[in-house]
């Protein structure tokens, strides 16, 4: 009689643990979306894209009057500095951020779909960061046809470094939620 309520208890366990299909799939489709709105904004032009004149009406209206740091950033054979060109500094590093936020949210969304079909961590991570670095290589590459658009390599480092970064987050948090779960 135990050894039934055991077998009993033991399947309902192991049912409960069971993939969802549809929850694997969802993943897959935020991930193919996800795709399509990163090429769609790698058609658009520079002047689309462009937030410095928002950056000039904004300090007109905000009255800024603090004297900059001189940071001096390299990137790509180009000087960006805060001192001497504060908006385009500005929107470099706000770029460069979007290209880490991007990459991050496409990394998280395979290696989470990945785990959720039970699939090693490993090759999870391994996966997701190849595919973000094809993506990323593609993305670059439609840039060149883009008006006043350049692709770089360097990005694709970027993008690469923002995939590593978002796996980390949500594996952090996932091992947070289920030490605090437990």
């Amino acid at each position: 009689m135990l050894k039934t309520e055991g077998r009993k208890a033991s399947k309902i366990r192991k049912q409960q643990r069971k993939p969802r299909a549809y929850t694997y799939i969802f993943w897959l489709m935020l991930a193919g979306c996800w795709i399509a709105v990163i090429w769609s904004l790698s058609g658009q032009s520079y002047q689309q894209q462009d937030i410095q004149p928002w950056l000039h009406r904004l300090t007109q209206q905000v009255h800024i009057g603090v004297i900059l740091p001189d940071v001096h950033l390299f990137y790509n054979g180009q000087e960006y500095s805060l001192q001497q060109r504060p908006y385009a500094f500005i929107e470099f590093v706000f770029r460069k951020t979007a290209h880490l936020f991007v990459y991050a949210v496409l990394a998280v969304l395979v290696y989470g779909g990945l785990r959720y079909k039970r699939v090693r961590v490993m090759t999870c991570i391994i996966t997701a960061l190849v595919i973000v670095v094809i993506i990323a290589s593609t993305d670059e590459y439609i840039q060149q046809f883009s008006p006043n658009r350049t692709s770089s390599i360097w990005d694709v480092g970027v993008d690469l470094i923002g995939g590593c970064c978002g796996i980390a987050i949500y594996t952090g948090i996932r091992a947070l939620l289920t030490k605090r779960k437990n």
